[in-house]
C-alpha cells in the first residue's frame, strides 16, 4: 500500500500555490475590469503599473520586517516612548506573557507569511498585465 502523505503538498508548495494563484486571479480580475469598464488602454497600463509597484513595495516591507532588520530601530523608538509615557506594571506583565505565547507567535508568523505572498502575488500580477499590455499596445 502506498503512503498517501507523499501526495499531499508541502508547506512550500502551498505557499507557492497561494502566490501563483493570487497572481493569476489578479490578472483575470484586471482583464475583466478592463473589459467591463472600458478603460483607456494607456491609462490602464499606467494604473496597473503604479498599483502593482505600490503593492509590491508593501510586500517587500513585510518581508524586510520579518527578517528583523528594523528590530533595533523599532525597539529604540519603543524605549523612547516608554520613557516619555510610562506603562502600568500590569500592562508590562501582560506584554511579557504575550511575548512568551507560542500560539500567538505562530499565528503572527503564518499571517505575515500569507500577507506577504498575497501582496507579492497581486503586485506581480498587476505589473505583468501592465507590461504585457504595453507590448501589445506599442
Amino acid at each position: 500500500m502506498k503512503n498517501n502523505s507523499s501526495l499531499l503538498p508541502h508547506k512550500g508548495e502551498i505557499g507557492m500555490m497561494l502566490y501563483f494563484g493570487t497572481t493569476f486571479c489578479t490578472v483575470v480580475a484586471l482583464l475583466l475590469a478592463k473589459m467591463i469598464y472600458g478603460v483607456n488602454t494607456l491609462t490602464f497600463i499606467n494604473q496597473c503599473f503604479l498599483y502593482g509597484l505600490t503593492i509590491l513595495a508593501a510586500g517587500v516591507c513585510v518581508f524586510i520586517y520579518q527578517t528583523g532588520f528594523f528590530h533595533f530601530f523599532l525597539q529604540g523608538f519603543r524605549q523612547i516612548y516608554q520613557f516619555i509615557v510610562p506603562k502600568p506594571k500590569v500592562l508590562i506583565r501582560e506584554e511579557e506573557r504575550l511575548a512568551k505565547d507560542a500560539w500567538l507567535k505562530d499565528w503572527r508568523s503564518r499571517t505575515l507569511n500569507n500577507a506577504k505572498k498575497i501582496l507579492l502575488g497581486i503586485g506581480t500580477g498587476s505589473i505583468f498585465i501592465s507590461v504585457t499590455y504595453l507590448f501589445f499596445h506599442y
